[in-house]
């Protein structure tokens, strides 16, 4: 006899396999397909860099002095810093480090406020081909620059550039949010960017050209403007490069509390990405639009298996599995399951180090403890989806760096 329990199982089933197959077939690209490159050229645009800052005096001199020592013609560029909602004297500390200061005139409540702000205001001055939007806490690689005049040359309005993290051994929060990080940029954005697709813009280190801002504008309102803006790019049929060469580091979150914070606000912008944008992208016709709005569709996979353990609770799977394993055997049996998922994530985090940069003992901790950070991180998923989406709050910076 057919449940309604073997139904459920067989739909949800067939739709989290599905989708995940699917992202396996995409991330293996990043090994078996041929590496893209952009090619060399003689050509500079002009270049503004842009930087959101709330409280940001400790760390916005360093951030000034990575982008003044860029190897790219300094008359090409300016720096450009932001304040908004300060109690401090970061416009002062950014003046001090040679920036230009330009201030919000309307209400901020987030990022992607910032920034439609300034681009009204620099669009109107019509001096740059180029935007590369940075967090006040990054360092960026002098190279960094040069790829982006590469890949505005080669005719992309918007690339992502190869996240690291500035501070991966301060605790395993830092260092587990630098595997994630990486598995972003080697794994995710490269695939992509091998296969044809559109990269995702990771929140810092990415470039957007002036023309597209003049064409579609900067509209987001949600709380992850950077996977919106993804969206919105493959809506109107553009890809975003990936590059490689354009390295920025950004400093993570040592504290747990802290991570639980930024990850909770992620994850409520991405829900409202997905009800938002996820049925426009899939029903475009545009392959990369329709692979942002599988990713933006994965949100639900969390759910789905949330509920088909409260249904096979429900199920007559439990009673048997009781009546013949009784207490202790069902206990071993959830022991011996989390043991073997454990050492998977813990191996998967160990070679993804391994293979794009090298693990030390150093990196230990964060490999044998990132199975709680991904637990932890469907906890947090849960919670954003049930609760009114957060307002932005503060994470502490202030870690010394210096670029490689």
């Amino acid at each position: 006899m057919i449940t309604f329990v073997t139904i459920f199982n067989i739909l949800n089933g067939v739709f989290c396999t599905v989708l995940s197959l699917y992202h396996v077939w995409v991330c293996l690209g990043a090994f078996l397909k041929k590496r893209r490159s952009v090619p060399d050229t003689s050509e500079h645009c002009r270049i503004a860099a842009l930087i959101p800052a709330r409280n940001e005096r400790n760390v916005i001199g360093a951030l000034v002095a990575s982008l003044k020592a860029q190897n790219y013609p300094e008359e090409l560029f300016d720096i450009i810093v932001i304040p908004n909602n300060c109690t401090d004297d970061t416009a002062e500390a950014a003046s001090a480090a040679g920036a230009r200061v330009l201030t919000c005139e309307e209400a901020v409540h987030s990022k992607g406020d910032v920034l439609r702000q300034t681009f009204g205001k620099l669009i109107a001055e019509d001096r740059f081909d180029a935007f590369c939007i940075f967090d006040a806490d990054n360092i960026v690689d002098p190279n960094f620059f040069t790829a982006v005049n590469k890949a505005y040359q080669a005719g992309f309005d918007c690339a992502q550039g190869f996240r690291e993290s500035k501070n991966p051994h301060d605790s395993w929060v830092s260092g587990s949010m630098t595997v994630f990080y990486r598995f972003m940029s080697r794994i995710f954005n490269e695939s992509r960017w091998r296969r044809g697709l559109s990269a995702h813009l990771n929140g810092t280190g990415f470039m957007v050209s002036a023309r597209l801002i003049r064409e579609i504008g900067w509209n987001t309102t949600s709380l992850t403007e950077d996977l919106e803006f993804t969206g919105l790019c493959g809506l109107n049929g553009r890809k975003i490069a990936w590059m490689e060469d354009a390295v920025v580091y950004d400093e993570q979150p040592v504290r747990f509390s802290d991570s639980c914070t930024q990850r909770r606000r992620w994850t409520a912008g991405s829900l409202q990405c997905t009800r938002r944008l996820s049925a426009k992208l899939l029903t475009t016709g545009n392959a990369s639009a329709r692979d942002i709005g599988l990713l933006f569709l994965s949100n639900l996979m969390n759910y789905a298996g949330v509920v088909s353990l409260l249904v096979n609770l429900m199920g007559p799977l439990p009673m048997q599995l009781y009546r013949g394993l009784g207490v202790p055997g069902l206990l071993l049996l959830g022991v011996g399951y989390a043991a073997g998922l454990w050492t998977l994530l813990s191996l998967a985090a160990y070679l993804l180090l391994r293979f794009t940069g090298g693990v030390t003992k150093k990196d230990l901790p964060s490999v044998l403890l990132f199975p709680l950070f991904m637990a932890t991180w469907m906890l947090i998923n849960l919670w954003a989806s049930f609760t009114r989406a957060p307002k932005w709050k503060a994470v502490p910076h202030g870690v010394s760096f210096k670029a490689k």
